[in-house]
């Protein structure tokens, strides 16, 4: 059994941790980044650019979970 320190130690956790973040960031400046890039004051929520990097984000976090349940250590044979 790991402890909470060994767990939070592991590369796959950390990598997994950073990719969320990074999600997270990119999910909460989409809005203000859309809107500099499309040099405009408001926002239409059917926007593609919009979308795009939102989803962008959500992908992000995404794969930062499957990145920190994977116990990619344990998984090869050790003899």
């Amino acid at each position: 059994m790991l402890r909470p320190q060994e767990f939070l130690l592991r590369y796959t956790v950390i990598i997994g941790i950073i990719f969320a973040i990074v999600g997270l960031v990119v999910c909460l400046i989409a809005k203000r980044l859309t809107l500099t890039i499309r040099k405009q004051d408001v926002l239409d929520k059917s926007d593609k650019l919009y979308q795009g990097i939102l989803y962008t984000g959500i992908a992000l976090i995404l794969v930062g979970m499957i990145c920190i349940a994977l116990p990619i250590e344990d998984t090869f044979y050790k003899g």
